[in-house]
């Protein structure tokens, strides 16, 4: 990615957490950066791949913080604390840009956000999935479905509370609290409510494993 794309990146996340995306122009963007329209339309086709961009490089950039983390020589279960701090480090760092997407329900006029959500999500998954049964052997392997939509249910309650709420938290022991509470949960476990392949099954066509 070219210094020029990336400026103009960095300065649209910048007004578009301050104005809001439809209040931003085309126009604005390109003085902020000191560039032509011209200039802009080489790099975008429009605002709303310029939108596609950012969370391409939101995921990138998480995905290299993530695999960075579990490659390091540590436990599963500090490799689980690690991942659930980067996710709630990344959350705040973005916390303007994500309150300002949640207010305005920006959804681009294709398809193509969407299917990048899902492909984050995916990741989620699969990210999951690995360090549950790092941790837990394969006894939680029946109980994976159930277990991540928990986990993923606990994160977003609390990224949540990081994008709403002007405080200061503790990322790193916001991940030990909820890495406990997974504990918890995994001593509770009897008989699954979800199938293993639940997420395939009911979602073939998104299955972005696939791709």
């Amino acid at each position: 990615m070219s210094e020029k794309k990336i400026l103009i990146i960095d300065k649209s996340v910048e007004l578009f957490a301050k104005n809001g995306f439809e209040s931003t122009s085309v126009q604005d963007i390109t003085k902020a950066c000191g560039i032509s329209k011209g200039a802009f339309y080489l790099h975008f086709e429009s605002k709303n791949s310029l939108l596609i961009s950012i969370f391409q490089l939101f995921l990138d950039k998480f995905t290299e913080k993530v695999s960075s983390a579990l490659q390091m020589e540590v436990s599963p279960k500090d490799k689980l604390e690690l991942f659930l701090r980067i996710q709630f480090e990344e959350t705040d760092h973005y916390s303007n840009f994500i309150l300002m997407l949640l207010r305005e329900q920006t959804k681009p006029d294709n398809n193509d956000l969407f299917l990048l959500m899902k492909k984050m999500d995916t990741q989620l998954n699969d990210n999951l999935s690995t360090l549950l049964v790092d941790i837990y052997g394969e006894d939680i392997e029946n109980h994976l479905v159930d277990m991540i939509i928990m986990i993923k249910g606990l994160m977003k309650g609390y990224s949540e509370l990081i994008v709403m709420c002007d405080s200061n938290f503790d990322h790193s022991k916001l991940a030990r609290y909820l890495l406990s509470r997974i504990d918890s949960l995994v001593a509770g476990l009897t008989t699954p409510f979800l199938e293993t392949n639940f997420f395939n099954k009911n979602n073939p066509e998104l299955d972005c494993s696939k791709s």
